[in-house]
């Protein structure tokens, strides 16, 4: 049985780089920063250097603190709530700033960021489909 879906956005990325490179800017009151996130389906949050943080005017250490497991070990994030914009969807999120410093990748995971959104991939063809969760179409 064939299925269709539509979706409002085509974000296109090069197959040959590693991993699927998001646009996303993060905003705390009036400071806005632009980075690269890279979609990961396998992170339960949404995690970014803390560097970011601190561009933001976030005092890192008053968020609430997340171990979080990886394969090769776990690392310490704090989360705080923040405006979060990628692919032209923007939300309120609760996003986790990495601990220590030299953290190398920022990652929109499921929680705050994908369990709003629709998603669909082709990666040969590095096409991303996206769309609101609860948008009709």
């Amino acid at each position: 049985m064939p299925y269709s879906l539509t979706f409002e956005v085509l974000h296109q990325y090069d197959p040959a780089f590693s991993g699927i490179g998001v646009p996303v800017v993060l905003s705390s009151g009036v400071v806005t920063i632009k980075t690269i996130a890279k979609l990961d389906t396998g992170a339960s949050f949404c995690i970014f250097k803390r560097e970011h943080g601190e561009e933001l005017g976030l005092d890192v250490e008053t968020g609430t603190p997340q171990r979080i497991g990886t394969a090769t070990e776990p690392f310490l994030v704090y989360g705080h709530n923040v405006s979060l914009s990628a692919l032209g969807f923007d939300v309120d999120a609760m996003v986790f700033f990495a601990a220590n410093t030299g953290f190398r990748r920022n990652v929109l995971g499921r929680r705050g960021w994908m369990e709003r959104i629709r998603l669909a991939l082709v990666d040969y063809d590095g096409e991303l489909y996206a769309s609101r969760y609860d948008d009709a179409t």
